[in-house]
């Protein structure tokens, strides 16, 4: 049985609390900001931070060599997936469906990450995946009440579409972050700087104000929370650890992830789910421990 890496583990987990706060934190700074002026703001300053990091000297030995076509292409790729299409789609989800429900369904990535890994990284297809993710859907259903028609629904569907995003990305991080040169600063950089733009660009496209109603204290910690921990720290993280670990098993310490949030989102929002939407958020966290490999020994 192959050995686990520590270092990566520790990223793994730490990138899946820090994620998982950031549902809370956007469901707070959605009371003063669009979902796009959440995203903007978020992208900028955490581009912004880790651009310092970058420059700054004691950096610590992170040397950016040139980079080919091929890896300014790949980057692009991350940067889209891991940057505006995902955290644009969760906010959106976040502000339909609530912080609570959107982690756990968004939080699938770790299941899909675990199936997508199978074509793109060549590891080996368990059946119990497969079972999982069927399981993990019912859950799904279950957390939106079975109201197919229902708002939460709408924003349980656009979860599921961050999700797939998020899993290609966690997949696709570690099959070219090695290969091309592409440390995790980097793509943090090109994730939140590439959210940003778009938010700039689409915010005056769609006739976004940005703001829905005048900044609090509390939306501007959490902007800042957001920019900081799930967007600069949690960026480089992940990489670290897809870097390091099989995609199955990164995906696995991603389960901190839901919880997280759920605590979260009880403490600081008052989000309550009902004894239905708790027996579905059971199946989705089991479906994730059990098709990321989170319950295999070793």
């Amino acid at each position: 049985m192959e050995r686990l890496d520590r270092g990566g583990a520790a990223a793994a987990g730490g990138a899946a609390m820090l994620y998982g706060t950031s549902y809370v934190a956007t469901g707070i700074a959605l009371r003063s900001l669009t979902p796009l002026g959440v995203a903007a703001t978020r992208g900028a300053l955490g581009a912004l931070l880790l651009a310092v990091v970058i420059l700054f000297p004691v950096a610590g030995g992170l040397r950016l060599q040139r980079l080919t076509s091929g890896a300014l292409g790949r980057l692009a790729v991350l940067a889209v997936l891991g940057g505006p299409a995902f955290i644009i789609a969760m906010n959106l989800a976040v502000a339909a469906s609530g912080a609570t429900i959107t982690a756990f369904v968004a939080g699938l990535y770790a299941v899909l990450a675990a199936l997508f890994g199978v074509p793109l990284l060549r590891e080996r297809l368990n059946a119990v995946t497969i079972v999982s993710l069927g399981v993990a859907l019912l859950g799904t259903a279950l957390l939106g009440e079975l109201d197919l028609e229902g708002r939460a629904m709408g924003g349980i569907g656009i979860g599921l579409v961050a999700a797939v995003l998020f899993g290609l990305f966690l997949v696709l991080s570690r099959r070219w972050s090695s290969a091309y040169s592409l440390p995790g600063q980097l793509v943090g950089v090109g994730t939140l700087g590439l959210t940003a733009v778009t938010g700039a660009i689409l915010i005056p496209l769609l006739g976004d104000a940005g703001i829905a109603h005048p900044l609090s204290g509390e939306a501007a910690l959490a902007i800042a929370w957001l920019a900081l921990a799930p967007g600069a720290l949690a960026a480089v993280l992940v990489v670290i650890g897809m870097r390091r670990l099989p995609a199955g098993r990164a995906a696995a310490f991603l389960l901190l992830n839901p919880p997280t949030a759920a605590v979260g989102g009880w403490l600081l929002l008052g989000e309550r789910l009902s004894a239905l939407q708790l027996l579905g958020a059971a199946l989705v966290l089991g479906a994730i421990a059990a098709g990321s490999g989170a319950l295999r020994r070793g």
